[in-house]
Order: structure tokens, then sequence, then C-alpha cells
């Protein structure tokens, strides 16, 4: 990982977070919001509690698109 500043302001969306990951049944999470409040930052600090955690920023690496070209169906 990537050496990042380890200054991080705490949000009110960090209990909802919490809550999310610790619920055995969570489903996929979306996160949505206007530009720059923070949510990439309360996602990465929601990632360090987890034992593994990958983040994809298409924006950055725009070839990783072709991985979901072909089909979103988990059956096939």
């Amino acid at each position: 990982m990537s050496q990042r500043n380890n200054l991080y302001f705490s949000r009110d969306i960090d209990l909802h977070l919490k809550t999310w990951k610790e619920d055995i049944h969570h489903k996929p999470l979306l996160l949505r919001g206007a530009r720059q409040v923070g949510k990439s930052s309360a996602v990465r600090h929601l990632g360090e509690t987890f034992e593994y955690f990958l983040e994809v920023n298409f924006e950055r690496n725009p070839d990783i698109k072709q991985l979901f070209s072909v089909s979103l169906n988990p059956k096939v």
C-alpha cells in the first residue's frame, strides 16, 4: 500500500460504515455524494480495519474497465 498522510478527520459517515461492516448480511456498498467531502478518505479509513482491502480506481486505471466489459452476471 502506498504511504499516505496519517491525518484523518472523523466524519459522521464513519459510524454508518462501521455498522455496515459489522452486519454479517451487509450488501455491496455504494457511496455517493458531493465532490471533495471525504468519501474516498472515509472508505480508505474503513479499509484499514479489514485484513485485506483493495482499492480499484477506474479513473486512475482505466484499463481495469475491461474486466467488466464481458458480463456482470455472476452465474456466467
